[in-house]
């Protein structure tokens, strides 16, 4: 049966995307980014599953063609030809890898909604967002996203605590923490970023706290040292170094409170019990699984979403009964991209990540404002991939594109307005 929050998630909302995309491409891609949770909400037409967010997105689409088609306007995509080699590759990855699957309709689902989709939204950001105000108004979308997740996670807490897996904050994405954590850590990152290089006002540092608030009652650790890389980056990069010892002393001391209060809780104590089960035994578990998985598939890996089911087959031959049965993810990056996309989709994630910090970490030696919000915020998603993975997932692989490209959208000056 269709409920009344399908009918506007999956019909209204999408209409509109198209009409506000006509009329502004830019506001259109603010909405998507506000809209990222929406991929919680799931329906079928014709047979083909779909969500919320990816009807948004071909909204989006759709809405862009009317706005260049009306305004007969349509810039140019300037793409040097080493970016397109490497993303002719890292598609070229995932069709292999997704051709090769052990769960072929899984990993068909996965290539539209973790690949066609966020290069949608990439595309459309790199063409549309040319201004520093542009970028300001995609942050100000993800702030806003990020604080709804917070806003709701913490009613969960106060009112829902049926829903909660081990006392843990994980709002829309329920029952799982993590998501939660990996949602909010680099739109944090944006939002203080923006704040001390004055793209947003001090009024959206409430927000900030909203989203660290939820951030630490996710009880996700891997989440509060990636945070608190991206804040290092951000410190380090701030060019007012009066205020950046202040603040790296006030980080400190709040880092070390923070450790004190958090060693004292059994959520830390579980991490590390080594004899019964832990956080820390699952994934040690996991990881070997996956290692011996790479083993056996070390060119085209299992296939995009098609971990589960190898991993059930797997794990038993290396632990018999294995603390975790049903895992979606290795909880690596790396082991994950080389999983899902084969050796060439790692391959071409690290060069391309390489190349990326190089030209960025150049522009943000320049005080170029975008390069050092995006530098801050990729370290965090980075640093939260040694112990999870924070790409593969509708949104994640949004946000990771959104911090990727943000360096390089603002193509010329322009004051900002706030």
């Amino acid at each position: 049966m269709i409920t009344a929050l399908q009918i506007v998630f999956l019909g209204i909302i999408p209409l509109g995307i198209v009409l506000l995309s006509w009329r502004s491409v830019v506001f259109g891609s603010v909405a998507i980014i506000i809209l990222l949770p929406s991929y919680t909400i799931r329906a079928t037409w014709f047979g083909i599953p779909t969500t919320a967010l990816e009807l948004a997105i071909y909204g989006l689409a759709a809405g862009t063609l009317l706005n260049w088609m009306t305004h007969r306007n349509q810039p140019r995509l300037n793409i040097p030809t080493r970016t397109r080699v490497l993303l002719g590759a890292w598609i070229v990855s995932w069709i292999v890898s997704t051709v090769f699957s052990n769960d072929l309709q899984a990993s068909l689902g996965a290539l539209k909604a973790w690949l066609v989709d966020p290069l949608i939204v990439l595309a459309t950001l790199t063409l549309a967002v040319r201004t520093k105000s542009g970028i300001s108004w995609l942050i100000r979308g993800a702030t806003i996203s990020g604080t709804i997740v917070a806003v709701a996670g913490v009613v969960q807490m106060l009112a829902y605590q049926n829903t909660l897996q081990d006392g843990r904050l994980s709002s829309f994405f329920a029952p799982v923490a993590n998501y939660a954590a990996m949602f909010l850590g680099p739109i944090s990152i944006l939002t203080i970023g923006s704040v001390l290089w004055r793209l947003l006002s001090r009024w959206w540092l409430m927000a900030a706290a909203v989203m660290l608030v939820a951030l630490a009652l996710t009880v996700s650790f891997g989440g509060y040292v990636a945070v608190g890389a991206g804040l290092l980056v951000l410190l380090a990069t701030w060019p007012n170094k009066k205020m950046r010892n202040i603040a790296a002393a006030a980080l400190l001391i709040l880092a070390i409170i923070g450790g004190v209060v958090v060693s004292q809780t059994r959520f830390f104590t579980e991490k590390l019990n080594t004899i019964d089960r832990s956080s820390s035994l699952v994934r040690t578990q996991i990881w070997h699984t996956s290692i011996e998985m790479i083993k056996d598939r070390p060119i085209v890996g299992v296939g995009p979403n098609a971990f589960e089911a190898v991993y059930r087959e797997t794990i038993p031959r290396l632990y018999f009964p294995p603390l975790e049965w049903l895992v979606a993810q290795p909880h690596q990056l790396l082991l994950a991209l080389w999983l899902e996309t084969g050796l060439l989709g790692l391959l071409v994630f690290l060069v391309s990540i390489a190349l990326w910090f190089r030209a960025v970490a150049k522009k943000a030696k320049q005080q170029h404002v975008a390069s050092m919000l995006g530098l801050a915020a990729m370290t965090a998603i980075l640093i939260h991939g040694l112990v999870d993975t924070p790409l593969f997932k509708n949104d994640l692989m949004i946000i990771f594109f959104l911090v990727l490209a943000i360096p390089f959208l603002n193509s010329k000056s322009e004051e900002t307005k706030n």
